[in-house]
This record gives structure tokens, C-alpha cells and sequence, in this order.
């Protein structure tokens, strides 16, 4: 099974539906402090393997990084734990055009 894409526009939506949506950035620190999606969670992908357990597998998941490389990663990894509502964001933060804290 292919890795779901979705663009910033999907996200923007699905934030303002309203419908629970798990934000999960898989950068470094340094990265995420220069800035995130509001309310994103940060678990580096070096961490994953040990922290995935934190994501809900019963809410969908949007996984971001800078361009969308780390992500993709990460979101086989945890299609490989058995998630199946997991989204990776196309061109991670450098193609995000929403808000940012």
C-alpha cells in the first residue's frame, strides 16, 4: 500500500473541520523551533522507533519535515507497526503555506 499524500491545503481543511488530526513533525529540535504547524508534536524519526507508541493509530496522522523526505520515512516505518491513518505532508514545511508558531 502506497503512503498517503496530502498537500497543505488538505491540512488547512481537515484543521478547520474541526475533526481530530494528530500533527506529528518529525525534525530535529533546532527545526521545529524555528518553526511548526500550531499544536504539531515533535518525535525526531531518530526517536520514532521508540516513541511511535505516543501516536493515536485511531486518529489520522499527518507526518511533517522539512521537504517531505524524512516524513515519507516515517510514515512507512509506521505502516510497518501496523498505522493505516497516516498522511505524509507533500513538501513538508517548505511547501506549508498555513500558519506557524
Amino acid at each position: 500500500m502506497g503512503i498517503a499524500q496530502w498537500m497543505s491545503v488538505d491540512v488547512k481543511e481537515r484543521l478547520k473541520s474541526g475533526k481530530p488530526l494528530q500533527i506529528i513533525d518529525v525534525r530535529q529540535p533546532g527545526e521545529f523551533r524555528s518553526g511548526h504547524i500550531p499544536g504539531a508534536k515533535l518525535i525526531p524519526l531518530g526517536d520514532l522507533p521508540q516513541r511511535y507508541r505516543e501516536i493515536d493509530p485511531n486518529v489520522d496522522s499527518v507526518i511533517v519535515c522539512h521537504s517531505g523526505g524524512r516524513s515519507s520515512s516515517a510514515c512507512g516505518f509506521l505502516q510497518r507497526m501496523g498505522y493505516e491513518k497516516i498522511h505524509n505532508l507533500m513538501g513538508g514545511m517548505s511547501a506549508w503555506d498555513g500558519e506557524v508558531e
